[in-house]
């Protein structure tokens, strides 16, 4: 009896999981498996028998440049990521607090750079660093001497902080709207100011959505590589890009793949390492 209920339960569930998960297997799981094969040599035909097996992993982990890639890569994705999270939380709290127009209108600013596609948006950041740009020109009519960011890690930081705010602001202001203004008041009726009602009970229950949007900035910085082709050059060169030079210009299908299966997996050691750090921080 029971096992025939359950069977009956199980039957609506899987007809409703089917498509999604056909979409995943057929759009995620598939191109992924795919992109294993070819990184390891399963469908390379050529006379060039150096690039079968684990030869490219080889190549990548050893050689220094490489390394050097991959580490400014990570370093620049955990920069924004701690950028965004600086910026976009009194964002997010001046959000969840606001009312009427003036949520309407702070919404509309934060979201506004997803509206603008990533080339225009690049080369308007282009156009503000450049040597005679916008900021270059500002310290002209101070008297200060100009300088020159552009096509340097500094701009590449700050156009991908603007463009990857709004997933860090709405991420922690949905969890800050969830959160019972009584907590607050009772804390206040203990006696509590506002920067301890902030730091005991605000911060700590904001902090899954804190966490939402840090996961949601580093996979996408890691990923990105328009901005960072646009606004930087040989000095700023991340994984992203490198993928994208290898399929594009050296037509080199199989270290490409490699290259995206190492970028993977440093997204997910990330992932699987601060889910450890936040279950360890749990009260």
């Amino acid at each position: 009896m029971a096992a025939s209920i359950a069977r009956d339960r199980w039957q609506p569930s899987a007809a409703l999981a089917g498509p999604a998960s056909l979409f995943l297997i057929g759009f995620f799981v598939g191109p992924l498996l795919l992109g294993v094969g070819v990184s390891l040599g399963v469908r390379h035909t050529s006379a060039s028998a150096t690039n079968l097996g684990i030869a490219l992993y080889v190549r990548i982990l050893t050689d220094i440049y490489y390394l050097e890639v991959m580490l400014a890569t990570l370093l620049l994705a955990l920069a924004v990521t701690a950028a965004t999270l600086v910026v976009g939380y009194p964002l997010a709290l001046a959000v969840s607090r606001a009312r009427g127009a003036t949520r309407t209108f702070l919404l509309f600013l934060i979201v506004a750079p997803l509206l603008v596609n990533v080339v225009v948006r690049s080369f308007g950041w282009m156009v503000v660093f450049g040597r005679s740009g916008l900021v270059n020109a500002a310290l002209g009519l101070v008297g200060l001497p100009m300088i020159d960011i552009l096509h340097s890690w500094l701009a590449v930081g700050i156009a991908l902080v603007h463009v990857l705010l709004p997933f860090m602001v709405l991420s922690i202001a949905s969890t800050l709207e969830g959160i019972d203004m009584t907590y607050e008041e009772a804390a206040a009726t203990l006696g509590a100011r506002p920067w301890r009602q902030f730091l005991h009970v605000v911060l700590p229950m904001s902090l899954h959505g804190a966490v939402t949007g840090c996961l949601l900035v580093f996979a996408l910085c890691m990923g990105s590589f328009v901005t960072v082709m646009m606004m930087g050059d040989n000095r700023t060169m991340v994984l992203s890009l490198l993928v994208y030079q290898q399929l594009t210009v050296v037509s080199d299908w199989p270290f490409a793949a490699a290259l995206g299966m190492v970028l993977l997996a440093m997204v997910m050691a990330i992932f699987w390492l601060q889910a450890r750090i936040v279950r360890a921080l749990a009260p």
